[in-house]
């Protein structure tokens, strides 16, 4: 598939999703469809072991929708849009490989949604955060901050941030936990190359084990969270991998995983 708001490429183990609407990285009907189409086409590609999600250009990783084609649509194009992001932020959440998000400059809006709800998240010291919706008369709608980012982060500090809407420093959402870690900017694309290349060589069913777990505490109960746990430990004790993972860490080697 040929993309118009995107960027696709792959190093090694690792495929790179680029959202490519410089300089904001504003996100369009367009953007979200193809979006979508990468992370089908990422989930099916056995050699794409990592995702990275990033922004163009170093001003943002994405400020958010694009309001002047927001402003345009219908109600009937508003709720596709809507249902789109909550769509999307799903995938990401879902995605049965490990997604990173690597967040310069700028991240707002619906853009957070995206970088949030992803499973290691990198900001270079540039990055700045804002979830300032109610400043613009509208509410947060993609399913992240009205309805994940209490579970991410408590009660009071998601009231902080949402009603007020200030902006947040790398450092600062370290501190809260939105982030994994916080690096130089001239250090950054090395960075996460380093986090994609050491989660492309990890086993591939521990990665969906562990995610699926982890959502089902919040979004389900610790109980639903033990049934995976015993569902996931018979398959994966019985894998390859398994096997693999032992065998290589006594004859001092690297493991070759094959995510079965």
């Amino acid at each position: 598939m040929t993309y118009d708001t995107l960027l696709l490429t792959h190093q090694d183990g690792v495929s790179t999703i680029t959202l490519n609407r410089p300089p904001l990285n504003l996100l369009s009907e367009e953007l979200m469809t193809e979006l979508a189409a990468a992370f089908d086409a990422l989930e099916s590609r056995a050699e794409t072991r990592a995702v990275i999600l990033t922004g163009a250009g170093a001003k943002a990783f994405s400020a958010g929708a694009d309001l002047g084609e927001e402003g345009r649509m219908t109600p009937e194009r508003g709720r596709a849009f809507r249902e789109a992001g909550r769509r999307l932020v799903e995938r990401i959440e879902n995605f049965p490989k490990p997604v990173v998000s690597a967040v310069r400059g700028w991240c707002i809006g619906g853009g957070t949604g995206f970088a949030w709800v992803a499973d290691i998240r990198i900001a270079a010291e540039s990055a700045k955060f804002r979830a300032g919706d109610v400043y613009l008369g509208i509410i947060p709608t993609w399913s992240v901050g009205m309805v994940r980012l209490v579970h991410y982060i408590g009660r009071n500090r998601t009231l902080d941030l949402l009603m007020l809407g200030e902006d947040v420093s790398a450092a600062e959402a370290l501190a809260l936990g939105l982030v994994t870690r916080v690096v130089p900017d001239e250090s950054f694309e090395a960075e996460v190359a380093k986090v994609g290349a050491r989660l492309a060589a990890g086993a591939p069913l521990s990665f969906r084990a562990i995610k699926e777990a982890v959502r089902a505490q919040y979004r389900d109960t610790p109980d639903r969270a033990a049934v995976l746990e015993e569902r996931w430990a018979e398959r994966i004790l019985a894998s390859h991998d398994s096997h693999e993972g032992i065998t290589a860490f006594k004859e001092k080697r690297k493991p070759q995983f094959r995510g079965a």
